[in-house]
């Protein structure tokens, strides 16, 4: 007997790249036993980055964010999503954040931390999703060019 599945309903996640004056990268920990980056779920016909910067007002009070000229675009192919039956699509923003914001995110939760670019390069496995500290590093030493990066 056949069975039939409704259309598959795209997961839309806008990731966000906290990174301070002090080139540090906002984390938060607690959940799924590692580190990962704040991120946002969007509605079908929301713009990604209009929906990063509402989450950023509303959920860190950062009203008028300053977005990196590079960022992540992930889409999974049809035939990636045989487990799940859901395609996702993330953008994966980079944010910079004064001094004062980078306390106020360390200050919300003692599950948030900060960390160096040195920290990610030798922890790079603790967070989540893969490929953030390579993201971060590329951009923060100026090795990746500005505009859309592709991420696996």
């Amino acid at each position: 007997m056949a069975t039939s599945h409704p259309p598959s309903v795209d997961d839309r996640r806008a990731l966000l790249l906290l990174l301070d004056d002090q080139d540090r990268l906002m984390l938060c920990g607690g959940c799924c036993g590692g580190w990962t980056v704040p991120q946002t779920l969007l509605g079908a016909g929301a713009d990604f980055k209009d929906g990063a910067t509402q989450y950023l007002a509303e959920r860190f009070h950062i009203t008028n964010p300053h977005f990196g000229s590079l960022y992540g675009v992930r889409e999974t192919q049809e035939s990636d999503c045989w487990e799940h039956d859901q395609r996702t699509v993330s953008r994966v923003f980079i944010v910079r954040i004064d001094g004062e914001e980078s306390d106020s995110f360390q200050a919300m939760s003692p599950s948030h931390t900060r960390w160096e670019i040195s920290e990610l390069r030798t922890r790079h496995r603790d967070v989540s999703p893969e490929g953030v500290a390579l993201l971060v590093s590329g951009y923060v030493e100026g090795w990746l060019p500005d505009g859309p990066i592709t991420l696996y």
